[in-house]
Protein backbone atom coordinates (compact mmCIF):
# COMPACT_ATOMS: atom_id res chain seq x y z
CA UNK A 1 0.00 0.00 0.00
CA UNK A 2 1.16 3.41 -0.71
CA UNK A 3 1.88 6.09 1.85
CA UNK A 4 0.36 9.37 1.35
CA UNK A 5 3.12 11.06 0.31
CA UNK A 6 3.79 9.08 -2.48
CA UNK A 7 0.55 9.43 -3.72
CA UNK A 8 0.50 12.71 -3.82
CA UNK A 9 3.71 12.82 -5.50
CA UNK A 10 2.51 10.49 -8.44
CA UNK A 11 -0.10 12.68 -8.13
CA UNK A 12 1.82 16.00 -8.68
CA UNK A 13 3.78 14.45 -11.47
CA UNK A 14 1.20 13.31 -14.06
CA UNK A 15 -0.24 15.76 -15.71
CA UNK A 16 -4.25 16.10 -15.34
CA UNK A 17 -5.42 14.67 -19.30
CA UNK A 18 -8.50 15.81 -19.95
CA UNK A 19 -11.19 12.49 -20.92
CA UNK A 20 -12.63 13.76 -24.16
CA UNK A 21 -16.39 13.23 -23.82
CA UNK A 22 -18.24 10.48 -26.11
CA UNK A 23 -20.20 13.31 -27.22
CA UNK A 24 -17.16 15.36 -28.65
CA UNK A 25 -15.49 12.86 -31.10
CA UNK A 26 -15.00 13.85 -34.53
CA UNK A 27 -17.01 10.37 -35.35
CA UNK A 28 -20.08 11.46 -33.41
CA UNK A 29 -20.25 14.79 -34.28
CA UNK A 30 -20.32 12.90 -37.91
CA UNK A 31 -22.60 10.52 -37.34
CA UNK A 32 -25.12 12.73 -35.92
CA UNK A 33 -25.15 15.34 -38.21
CA UNK A 34 -28.32 15.99 -39.33
CA UNK A 35 -26.93 16.14 -42.95
CA UNK A 36 -25.60 12.77 -42.79
CA UNK A 37 -28.51 11.07 -41.29
CA UNK A 38 -30.21 12.19 -44.19
CA UNK A 39 -28.06 11.19 -46.83
CA UNK A 40 -28.21 7.60 -45.26
CA UNK A 41 -31.64 7.60 -44.99
CA UNK A 42 -32.06 8.52 -48.34
CA UNK A 43 -29.82 6.16 -49.70
CA UNK A 44 -31.53 3.42 -47.73
CA UNK A 45 -34.88 4.34 -49.27
CA UNK A 46 -33.54 4.49 -52.98
CA UNK A 47 -32.09 1.22 -52.70
CA UNK A 48 -34.22 -1.21 -51.07
CA UNK A 49 -37.85 0.83 -51.06
CA UNK A 50 -38.20 3.34 -53.91
CA UNK A 51 -39.89 2.25 -57.39
CA UNK A 52 -37.13 2.08 -59.28
CA UNK A 53 -34.94 0.58 -56.59
CA UNK A 54 -31.67 -1.59 -57.29
CA UNK A 55 -33.23 -4.42 -56.93
CA UNK A 56 -35.93 -4.06 -59.53
CA UNK A 57 -33.29 -2.59 -62.25
CA UNK A 58 -31.55 -5.62 -61.38
CA UNK A 59 -34.32 -7.55 -62.64
CA UNK A 60 -34.98 -4.95 -65.28
CA UNK A 61 -31.46 -5.87 -66.67
CA UNK A 62 -31.79 -9.47 -66.51
CA UNK A 63 -35.12 -9.37 -68.67
CA UNK A 64 -33.29 -6.53 -70.86
CA UNK A 65 -30.28 -9.26 -71.58
CA UNK A 66 -33.20 -11.91 -72.11
CA UNK A 67 -35.17 -9.74 -74.84
CA UNK A 68 -31.54 -8.97 -76.29
CA UNK A 69 -31.42 -12.55 -76.78
CA UNK A 70 -34.39 -12.91 -78.39
CA UNK A 71 -33.81 -10.04 -80.92
CA UNK A 72 -30.65 -11.47 -82.05
CA UNK A 73 -32.26 -15.40 -82.23
CA UNK A 74 -35.19 -13.45 -84.76
CA UNK A 75 -32.69 -11.27 -86.22
CA UNK A 76 -30.48 -14.36 -87.81
CA UNK A 77 -33.51 -16.08 -88.22
CA UNK A 78 -35.10 -13.05 -90.43
CA UNK A 79 -31.65 -13.07 -92.52
CA UNK A 80 -32.55 -16.65 -93.38
CA UNK A 81 -36.07 -16.09 -94.66
CA UNK A 82 -34.73 -13.45 -96.63
CA UNK A 83 -32.42 -15.22 -98.00
CA UNK A 84 -35.04 -18.07 -99.08
CA UNK A 85 -37.12 -15.07 -100.41
CA UNK A 86 -34.70 -14.06 -102.49
CA UNK A 87 -33.90 -17.55 -104.00
CA UNK A 88 -37.78 -17.52 -105.04
CA UNK A 89 -37.91 -14.36 -106.53
CA UNK A 90 -34.86 -14.71 -108.82
CA UNK A 91 -34.64 -18.66 -109.46
CA UNK A 92 -38.42 -19.58 -110.68
CA UNK A 93 -36.92 -23.53 -110.63
CA UNK A 94 -37.35 -22.79 -106.60
CA UNK A 95 -40.62 -21.79 -106.83
CA UNK A 96 -41.70 -25.25 -108.96
CA UNK A 97 -39.47 -27.34 -106.60
CA UNK A 98 -41.76 -25.84 -103.23
CA UNK A 99 -44.94 -26.26 -105.25
CA UNK A 100 -44.31 -29.53 -105.97
CA UNK A 101 -42.79 -30.66 -102.70
CA UNK A 102 -44.91 -28.46 -100.30
CA UNK A 103 -48.12 -27.81 -102.00
CA UNK A 104 -48.19 -31.57 -104.02
CA UNK A 105 -49.15 -29.16 -107.36
CA UNK A 106 -48.22 -31.13 -110.71
CA UNK A 107 -47.89 -30.09 -114.11
CA UNK A 108 -51.08 -30.72 -116.46
CA UNK A 109 -49.29 -33.62 -118.31
CA UNK A 110 -48.05 -35.71 -115.31
CA UNK A 111 -49.26 -37.68 -112.45
CA UNK A 112 -48.02 -37.95 -108.89
CA UNK A 113 -48.22 -40.39 -106.80
CA UNK A 114 -47.75 -40.29 -102.83
CA UNK A 115 -46.38 -43.05 -101.14
CA UNK A 116 -47.03 -43.53 -97.60
CA UNK A 117 -44.69 -45.91 -94.93
CA UNK A 118 -46.84 -47.48 -92.91
CA UNK A 119 -45.45 -47.59 -89.54
CA UNK A 120 -45.59 -51.94 -88.47
CA UNK A 121 -46.50 -52.29 -85.25
CA UNK A 122 -46.29 -55.85 -82.88
CA UNK A 123 -49.60 -56.89 -82.10
CA UNK A 124 -50.27 -56.60 -78.44
CA UNK A 125 -50.52 -59.73 -76.23
CA UNK A 126 -53.91 -60.34 -74.53
CA UNK A 127 -53.39 -60.02 -70.44
CA UNK A 128 -55.93 -62.70 -70.23
CA UNK A 129 -53.82 -65.51 -72.39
Amino acid sequence: MKEKSEEIFDEELTPEVPKRKIKDTFVFRFVWNRYFILTVAFAVWMIFFDQNSFFVHRELDKQIKLLEVDEQYYQEHLDTESEKLNQLNSNPAEIERIAREKHFLKKDDEDIFIIQEEKVTKPQKKENE
